[in-house]
């Protein structure tokens, strides 16, 4: 539950605005009226709101996808805006994220589409994220992804479907030759390899374990940075309400009335750079997992 603190008579009670980046055991809708609605405990299992919100984001985009598919396989042509939209997303996701990052050329220069089959997995991860941020633009609500918990789950999946593409193309022994260097020196510095060689496959092992940690923060940066300048701003608000030069000077209230609007209008604002930024976050977030896919099932060396 949320912590609560004694309030001198008189005194309005603190609303603390990143409530909804928060997770907790309850959904608070209005923190000065004390009014929330608890979640259960399942067997000591407690269910939390970001438990709650990720399982809408799963539900919305399992239902979206299902439906798509079941429109697709039909051969019917598109109709209405929502599988226009739906099919553009897919569209989007094979041609600007998966094909640039996973197609590779072979040795005659035939292009093969690789990147195909991880359209499913590519459109169902850029989906969910996208959902997941944009639950955070809704009124007592919050996003998921602004944990790091939830982005440290989504970057463990991509980890390990990661490393599962490159044994699956190179095989459990030729994907870790992949991390060992192939360095030609001649002349008298061909005995630096031997010093180099195993230095440099020390660091190679350690990028798998780098590009994820990079996912998590990345996500989880950019998303909880939203709610704290939204948070920072409204606080001004209150911030003038309860300040006591204010309650002992009498027409000093224009400056509630001047500050309350202008915080108001560059909240606004700000609102619709984050749906922007939730968009552009979900589409960073999958482009990287199609590169470290690709990279893993064809090592530049």
């Amino acid at each position: 539950m949320s912590d609560t603190r004694v309030v001198a008579p008189g005194e309005k009670p603190f609303v603390d605005y990143t409530a909804e980046a928060q997770d907790a055991d309850h959904f608070m809708f209005f923190e000065s009226l004390h009014l929330e609605l608890p979640l259960p405990n399942i067997g000591g299992w407690q269910v939390t709101k970001f438990h709650v919100l990720l399982g809408i984001a799963a539900v919305l985009t399992a239902t979206i996808l299902l439906w798509l598919a079941k429109r697709m396989r039909s051969g019917a042509p598109p109709r209405g805006v929502a599988q226009g939209v739906a099919e553009s997303l897919v569209y989007f996701v094979r041609d600007q994220i998966a094909r640039p990052a996973i197609d590779h050329k072979d040795h005659h220069g035939h292009v093969h589409h690789d990147g195909d089959k991880y359209v499913p997995f590519l459109g169902t991860t850029f989906l969910f994220v996208l959902v997941a941020n944009l639950l955070g633009m809704i009124p007592f609500l919050g996003s998921p992804t602004a944990s790091i918990a939830v982005t440290a789950a989504l970057a463990l999946v991509v980890f390990l479907y990661t490393h599962f593409s490159g044994i699956q193309q190179n095989g459990f022994a030729g994907y870790l030759k992949t991390f060992v260097p192939h360095i030609q020196l001649d002349g008298p510095a061909k005995f630096l390899g031997y010093f180099l060689v195993p230095l440099m496959f020390c660091l190679e092992l350690l990028t798998p374990f780098i590009r994820p940690f990079v996912l998590a923060v990345r996500l989880f940066a950019n998303m909880l940075a939203g709610h704290v300048a939204i948070f920072v701003l409204l606080f001004f608000i209150q911030m003038v309400a309860k300040s006591e030069w204010l309650a002992y000077h009498k027409g000093s209230e224009t400056l509630y009335f001047l500050v309350a609007p202008l915080s108001v209008a560059i909240v606004t604002a700000l609102s619709m750079l984050e749906l922007l930024v939730a968009c552009l976050q979900a589409f960073i977030f999958t482009l990287l997992t199609a590169i470290f896919i690709g990279l893993a099932r064809h090592p530049a060396h």
